[in-house]
């Protein structure tokens, strides 16, 4: 068994959640699981941006895809390229401004750590979100620990507004907000605006792959679900089946993540 990995060591996403320091403990699900990729004896490679050819190369019979997704900023009518990503922030990739703008339409994690992490720092956030509650997808348990942040960094909240477009203010941003419930339209100046839309998958590789397999990339849902094995071969002529997990099929968390590749490589 062979673990390709594209960076120089394990981890993913998970890495960029450990950004905010009251949360680095969430990387210990990424060292149990990289010590039972070691007790079992699978062959990692790390620093290698797998494509089709490399894939191929290993004769495989099975070929797992979880490559997860990129930050999803294409929503912005304008503007996209002046917002940063929560994992630019979080990951130190891009320094926090003073006046910040986060937009939150993903309603998890991401967006309060980013927050946390800004209001530690001292900058004057308002974090806006379209969402009647902040972060709705957060269990109760964690909210204090971001509502003290929220609390004693200032953080002004802002809720049922859509940001929609950036433009340059001078050396500053305008970040246009509009309601869904109204015709209701307006703009804020700040330094900084970071946005949190979830992901959206990074595939290439699975579609680069799929004319390949002996089951054209497809999963069997229903067997998915009854704990079954998969049997779909609609292609005789493939060579491995394929599959795809995580973030690599559409955005969501670790949890979702990590019960997709149970469900689905336990009857391998």
């Amino acid at each position: 068994m062979v673990l390709i990995e594209a960076a120089s060591e394990h981890g993913g996403q998970l890495r960029i959640a450990a950004g905010l320091q009251r949360r680095r403990e969430i990387l210990g699900i990424a060292d149990w699981l990289w010590d039972q990729v070691q007790r079992l004896g699978v062959v990692p490679r790390f620093n290698l941006y797998a494509e089709a050819a490399d894939v191929l190369a290993e004769d495989p019979d099975i070929v797992v895809i979880a490559t997860g997704g990129l930050p999803n900023t294409g929503f912005l009518e304008a503007g996209e390229e002046l917002a940063t990503t929560t994992w630019d922030l979080l990951s130190g990739g891009a320094p926090p401004a003073q006046s910040v703008l986060v937009f939150d339409d993903n309603g998890a994690h991401p967006a309060l750590s980013a927050v946390e992490v800004l209001a530690a720092g001292g900058a004057e956030v308002d974090y806006v979100t379209p969402e009647r509650a902040i972060a709705p997808e957060i269990g109760g348990t964690n909210y204090p620990g971001y509502f003290k942040a929220f609390d004693e960094g200032g953080v002004k909240v802002t809720l049922n507004r859509r940001l929609k477009a950036l433009r340059r203010e001078g050396n500053r941003l305008a970040a246009r907000l509009v309601s869904d419930y109204s015709a209701e339209s307006e703009e804020r100046i700040v330094d900084q605006v970071v946005v949190e839309h979830g992901t959206l998958p990074l595939d290439e590789l699975y579609f680069a792959l799929k004319p390949d397999s002996s089951n054209l990339g497809e999963t069997d849902v229903p067997a998915l679900l009854e704990g079954r094995p998969q049997g779909l071969h609609g292609n005789p002529e493939g060579r491995f089946q394929l599959f795809r997990v995580g973030d690599a099929v559409a955005s969501r968390n670790i949890h979702a993540a990590i019960y997709d590749s149970l469900r689905l490589c336990k009857d391998f």
